[in-house]
């Protein structure tokens, strides 16, 4: 866990204007969190059926059956018109959820109207790069731009695989180090969403192509355990850094290096979730931690049903991975209370 003066000594970044960053509230924060979520739902509602009416109005009026350049025109207005009125929107979290779902739906709508006449995904995904940089550019919606983000890299993935005629699983591991790095070294613009974008989506892909089967491993896997583990070892690094003790410095390396030989023989997206967990302890960050620990513990699940070997013997391996881990964490906390002043 790091304070925010220590962050920003690191990065480089002013601790007042960071922390009155932080401490900012706009208007529609104020209401309670059930009240934000009631709204979010009936405005998310309401811009789906607003824009079921509208299709229904261009299939009979302009004779629009499927996505076309029209579909694509009135996604880029429906976007263009949101994201103004997110920037100027009035007090109330209705607006600011009914904007969002309007502005994605809008991005949806031109990725599909230049996609489908098209036959091809590429098009579609650069027809949305556009709004992707516009909703990291309006600053007003962290949710926005961690949906349109979201949207443009799942047809990207989408259109490499239809380029290649087979969905490859490790591919989105590729993108997890961009993401570490953004919320590593952030740049001027808040760009959080954006980076959880490219830690989350990877980790949801890799759960469902693993769970349909349906996609090869390059080398069974091994190039992108390398990497995210090459990642874990840079987090863990910059920690190590922090702990003036030698005997705690040893003890933190014996663990991050068995934690790490256990993550490589589990699939893929276990070694990318303790990425998320090392960049959750270094940033601190509690739903990143969450997500961390959410997904390890699926892909363990994975692991010992899918390994092909007695039930004694899968429970043996992991009650052993668990107990070397757990000897590793003791004697790293036993060493850090020992070297606390009294």
């Amino acid at each position: 866990m790091t304070t925010l003066t220590a962050f920003c000594a690191r990065t480089g970044i002013d601790v007042a204007p960071a922390r009155e960053a932080l401490n900012a509230r706009g208007p529609y924060d104020d209401a309670p969190w059930y009240m934000q979520a009631v709204l979010g739902i009936g405005a998310w509602v309401t811009a789906v059926v607003a824009l079921a009416f509208a299709w229904v109005v261009m299939d009979m009026a302009f004779d629009v059956d499927e996505p076309n350049l029209v579909v694509a025109i009135a996604g880029a207005i429906v976007f263009a018109v949101s994201v103004r009125l997110l920037h100027h929107r009035p007090e109330g979290a209705f607006t600011a959820h009914a904007a969002v779902a309007l502005a994605t739906a809008g991005t949806l709508m031109v990725a599909a109207g230049v996609g489908v006449p098209a036959e091809s995904v590429w098009a579609a995904v650069i027809a949305t790069v556009p709004f992707a940089a516009a909703a990291v550019w309006q600053q007003r919606s962290l949710l926005l731009q961690f949906l349109v983000v979201s949207v443009t890299l799942i047809l990207l993935f989408v259109a490499i695989w239809d380029h290649w005629g087979q969905m490859t699983a490790d591919l989105p591991a590729v993108f997890v180090p961009f993401g570490v790095a953004l919320l590593l070294y952030p740049p001027m613009r808040d760009v959080r969403p954006t980076a959880l974008a490219l830690l989350v989506v990877p980790q949801l892909i890799e759960i469902l192509v693993f769970n349909f089967d349906t996609g090869w491993k390059l080398w069974f896997g091994w190039p992108a355990k390398g990497l995210l583990l090459f990642v874990f070892a840079f987090l863990v690094f910059i920690n190590w850094r922090r702990v003036g003790d030698s005997q705690a410095q040893l003890l933190a390396a014996v663990a991050a290096l068995a934690a790490a030989i256990v993550a490589f023989l589990l699939p893929t997206g276990a070694s990318a979730a303790l990425v998320l967990l090392a960049l959750a302890y270094t940033i601190g960050s509690r739903s990143l931690a969450i997500i961390g620990a959410l997904a390890e513990i699926y892909f363990i699940w994975l692991f010992y049903w899918d390994l092909q070997e007695t039930l004694l013997t899968k429970s043996v391996i992991l009650m052993s991975a668990g107990a070397i881990l757990l000897a590793c964490y003791g004697l790293l906390i036993g060493a850090m209370r020992e070297r606390r002043p009294s």
